[in-house]
């Protein structure tokens, strides 16, 4: 697999904003009362487009063995566990539950570490 820093980049800019559209699509399903997906698969860090490329990058040995590569994947997974707590609230009807944990700190916290991971490693790739 070859790989280009500009397109490492890019690709990692792109996901940053994703991951914004992801924090609003849990907004919209917690006024709305329901999900579009499955919270099951929410709560999976490898069904998002940015999960399988991470995936893929994992094969990449002067990617994969870096610790900002690492860091990424590792708050990637963890934002995604958030997010699937937040959407099983949903599924079973508890949506002040699931607004709380999505304006809750722990929620903030886990969603501004993925975006500091991201930051982070575009860094490194300068």
């Amino acid at each position: 697999m070859g790989v280009s820093m500009k397109g490492l980049d890019k690709q990692i800019t792109e996901a940053m904003g994703a991951h914004g559209c992801w924090k609003q699509k849990l907004k919209e399903a917690v006024s709305r009362g329901y999900l579009r997906d499955p919270a099951e698969d929410i709560g999976r860090e490898d069904l998002c487009n940015f999960g399988k490329w991470l995936k893929e990058l994992s094969k990449v040995p002067e990617i994969a063995s870096t610790s900002e590569f690492g860091a990424v994947v590792a708050a990637h997974a963890r934002f995604h566990q958030a997010a699937g707590h937040v959407a099983k609230c949903v599924e079973k009807d508890l949506v002040d539950k699931a607004s709380d944990l999505l304006d809750g700190q722990d929620f903030h916290r886990i969603s501004a570490a993925l975006g500091k991971a991201m930051i982070e490693w575009r860094k490194s790739l300068q």
